[in-house]
């Protein structure tokens, strides 16, 4: 109930954010609505797939261009759910693919060290979002493609990349939404 109430309270605060008008007149949601999805794609190949297993470059790239730290009670959107591994995040406003969220996570699985660098945009084009992937990354058919509760779960190996390494979609368009949140995961390179 409190992870529930946790999520509930950052959405709240992710929507006073989004509907804030920026100096063009638009508002984030707005301008988020209209980035394309070979932008995006490119922002995620840029600060994730580039850097697979690196935390620490994340951050730094993040700092460096200038990304806003993501406030406490929106961690819980993209943050791992276990509360022992590592997470920064940072909201993108500007450059390529912006506006859009970035996170980048360490934690364990069976002994071993993993980093997770996310992307999302609640409000960009999925149907973009997967051509472009097609294009940039050449990932077709995922290796597992599932929808339960309303969201889709596509999953894609990337070993040919880094060793251990997949990319993950994750959308509500079962529900007639937009958005598209994307990750990398790959052995830790620490």
């Amino acid at each position: 109930m409190r992870h529930f109430s946790r999520t509930i309270s950052a959405f709240v605060t992710f929507c006073a954010l989004v509907v804030a008008v920026s100096a063009n007149g638009q508002t984030l949601s707005e301008r988020a609505a209209g980035v394309s999805g070979e932008s995006f794609v490119r922002a995620f190949l840029g600060n994730c797939a580039q850097n697979p297993g690196n935390f620490e470059i994340v951050i730094d790239a993040s700092k460096a261009m200038n990304f806003k730290d993501l406030p406490e009670e929106m961690k819980p959107l993209l943050a791992p759910p276990d509360p022992d591994a590592k997470f920064v995040g940072f909201f993108a406003d500007s450059g390529e693919g912006a506006p859009y969220f970035i996170g980048v996570s360490m934690g364990e699985i069976e002994a071993e060290k993993f980093v997770t660098c996310t992307i999302a945009n609640p409000y960009i084009n999925t149907s973009e979002v997967v051509a472009a992937l097609e294009i940039f990354a050449q990932l077709t058919r995922p290796d597992h493609d599932e929808t339960a509760m309303g969201q889709r779960y596509r999953f894609w190996s990337t070993n040919d990349w880094s060793q251990g390494s997949s990319i993950s979609l994750t959308d509500a368009e079962p529900m007639g939404y937009g958005g598209a949140t994307l990750a990398m995961i790959a052995p830790s390179i620490e």
